[in-house]
C-alpha cells in the first residue's frame, strides 16, 4: 500500500511539473494520460442511532485516464477507503454516433446512477430508489456493486445531441465478482433533449439473479435474505427487471432531476422514487438542496427528507451541509440525521 501511494504521489508530483521543465518523454505521456481523483469525509449526527455522531472518511478515489489515440481510450478508478477496483474499461470510438466500451463500469440505468458522486447535490448521494434497484442496498440486486458491473456497452449521440442511447449486455453480479449465473442483463437507456436543459429518459435492467435459497415448510423456495418474495428457482434463479422514468432540468440558477422506478424480483413488485432541486449561487458560491425520496420493497415503506446547503470553494471543492429526517412506515417517528462533509479534489 506504501508503494501505491509513493506511485501515485509521484504522478501527481509529475502532472503538476511546468511543461518547460519536462523532459521529452515525459511530456508525451501528459498528453495521453490523465490523473485526478476525490476524497470525501465528515461528521455525522444520528438521534436514534448507535453511535449517535462520528467522524468518517467516506471516499479516497483515485482515477487515471489514458487517451491512446483518437479512437481508443481507457479507464482505472480505485477506492482507497475500501482498497477496492471501482472501474477498469477500454473505449473505442469510432465516430460520435458509436462508442464501445469493454470492461468494468456504471451500469447505464436511470438518471442517477452513472453521475459521479462529485457532482451529485447530497451527502447522502444517490436516492433510497435508486441505491435499491441498482447500487446494491437491495440483498437480491448485486450486493455491494455499487451501481457498477462487468460487461459491454454500445452508446452515443445522434441527431446533433439531442438523442443519446446505451445498450450494453452485463453479468448482473456486481463489480469485481465473477457471474453468479449463465444468463445476462440487458441493460438499455434512451434519453431525449428538445431544448439544451431539459433532458427526458428511460432505462430498463431485464435480468435474471441468483441467491441461495431453500424450501418452507409449504415446499416453496425462499430466500434468507428477502424474506417474503418468492418466485426463486430450485437453483436459486429468479426474475430481476428493473425500469425507470425521469427528467433532468440544468440551468444556471435552478437544477432539478426527478424519477420514478419500478422493480420486480421473483414474484415481487417493488417501487419508488424521487426529486432533487439544487437552487445555485443564492449567494455567491452557495446552492441550496432540498430532496425527497420514496421506496417500496419487501423490507418496508421509507420517506427521506433532505435540506442543506453547499458551499464550492475551490472548483470542485466544496462543504456541505445537510439534515436529513428519515422515517420507516410503522416504526416510529423516524431518524433526524445532521451530515456534514468535505470534498476535495485535484
Amino acid at each position: 500500500m506504501k508503494k501505491i501511494f509513493a506511485l501515485l504521489l509521484s504522478l501527481v508530483t509529475i502532472s503538476g511539473l511546468a511543461q518547460d521543465n519536462k523532459p521529452s518523454w515525459l511530456k508525451s505521456l501528459g498528453e495521453h494520460f490523465h490523473f485526478n481523483g476525490y476524497a470525501m469525509a465528515g461528521w455525522q449526527y444520528h438521534d436514534k442511532s448507535t453511535p449517535s455522531n462520528e467522524f468518517s472518511v467516506d471516499k479516497i478515489i483515485f482515477i487515471a485516464d489514458a487517451k491512446l489515440n483518437d479512437k481508443f481510450s481507457a479507464e482505472f478508478m480505485y477506492d482507497f477507503r475500501k482498497t477496492s477496483m471501482h472501474e477498469l474499461w477500454v473505449n473505442y470510438r469510432p465516430c460520435e454516433a458509436v462508442n464501445i466500451k469493454v470492461g468494468q463500469f456504471k451500469t447505464p440505468f436511470s438518471i442517477e446512477n452513472p453521475i459521479a458522486p462529485v457532482i451529485l447535490e447530497t451527502i447522502n448521494l444517490t436516492s433510497l430508489v435508486t441505491t435499491d434497484m441498482v447500487m446494491g442496498s437491495n440483498p437480491l440486486m448485486m450486493p455491494a456493486g455499487a451501481g457498477r458491473d462487468i460487461g459491454i456497452t454500445v452508446y452515443g449521440d445522434l441527431l446533433n445531441k439531442k438523442l443519446s442511447y446505451d445498450l450494453a449486455v452485463m453479468n448482473g453480479a456486481g463489480r469485481n465478482c465473477k457471474d453468479i449465473n449463465s444468463q445476462k442483463d440487458f441493460v438499455a437507456r434512451l434519453s431525449v433533449r428538445p431544448v439544451k436543459e431539459l433532458m427526458l429518459s428511460g432505462s430498463m435492467i431485464l435480468g435474471k439473479g441468483n441467491v441461495a435459497v431453500h424450501k418452507n415448510e409449504d415446499g416453496v423456495n425462499v430466500c434468507d435474505a428477502a424474506p417474503g418474495v418468492t418466485g426463486f428457482s430450485d437453483n436459486g434463479n429468479f426474475t430481476r427487471n428493473r425500469f425507470a422514468a425521469g427528467c433532468q432540468l440544468k440551468t444556471k440558477p435552478v437544477n432539478l432531476r426527478a424519477e420514478y422506478m419500478w422493480g420486480k424480483d421473483g414474484d415481487y413488485n417493488s417501487n419508488g422514487g424521487y426529486a432533487t432541486m439544487s437552487v445555485n449561487n443564492v449567494v455567491k458560491k452557495l446552492d441550496l438542496v432540498a430532496s425527497y425520496d420514496h421506496l417500496n420493497n419487501f423490507q418496508g415503506v421509507q420517506n427521506r427528507y433532505t435540506a442543506g446547503v453547499q458551499y464550492w470553494f475551490y472548483k470542485a471543492c466544496r462543504v456541505q451541509l445537510n439534515y436529513t429526517h428519515h422515517k420507516w412506515a410503522g416504526r416510529g417517528d423516524g431518524e433526524n440525521n445532521i451530515l456534514t462533509q468535505v470534498q476535495v479534489a485535484f
